[in-house]
């Protein structure tokens, strides 16, 4: 597992430039690994691991969500990977907030509203801009949005109030264009994220 870091962390420090923050953020997951092996499991406390306990119910699930902040998880609680991730993760966030900074997408201006008949619509400053129609099945909600020929499926978690919802990082950008978001500037986390196996990425609301 630490050769799979640190193989990420050099790629993405030869990438150039563009990259190299990135690049910064997965060399330190490497260096996280190498810690972890000795016995350092601190850190493992602060990831977010997905739990099927944490998946709200069709009731749970109704109202109001207003973004709040971007959302890192992990599907795997594996002792060094889980270790080594957390040190990453609000890295990660900062950069996945910065692109959503520039498709206007901040604190409290973004909701998603599921309704008891399966409708949804997701509202932007106050105006409905999207709809369509939900199912939840197992772990796992299913976005149909109107016009749109692919849906998106999402990981929803629920926790003291707080509702998570992420994907993988692929979808994540089939998600963003659902909505009507310019997905070029994405294209760079999306890709990088590929090599993060278990990461999944998406946004956490409240009501």
């Amino acid at each position: 597992m630490k050769k799979l870091f640190t193989l990420i962390a050099c790629v993405m420090l030869s990438a150039g430039a563009a990259n190299a923050q990135l690049g910064d953020i997965l060399g330190k997951v490497a260096s996280a690994a190498s810690s972890a092996t000795s016995g350092n499991s601190t850190l493992n406390t602060l990831t977010n691991i997905i739990s099927s306990k944490l998946v709200p119910t069709s009731q749970q699930i109704l109202g109001t969500w207003t973004y709040q902040e971007p959302a890192v998880m992990f599907t795997s609680d594996n002792a060094l990977k889980s270790a080594a991730s957390s040190v990453a993760t609000k890295s990660i966030e900062t950069k996945l907030q910065s692109y959503l900074n520039k498709v206007g997408i901040t604190k409290g201006n973004l909701s998603i509203t599921f309704k008891e008949d399966k409708t949804f619509s997701v509202n932007k400053k106050g105006k409905v801009i999207k709809t369509g129609t939900y199912a939840i099945n197992d772990s796992e909600i299913t976005l149909t949005f109107k016009g749109r020929k692919t849906p998106s499926k999402v990981t929803p978690q629920l926790d003291n109030g707080t509702l998570v919802i992420v994907m993988d990082a692929t979808k994540l950008k089939t998600f963003m264009q659902n909505i009507g978001s310019n997905v070029s500037q994405l294209s760079t986390i999306v890709s990088l994220m590929k090599s993060m196996d278990g990461m999944k990425l998406g946004i956490r609301l409240s009501k």
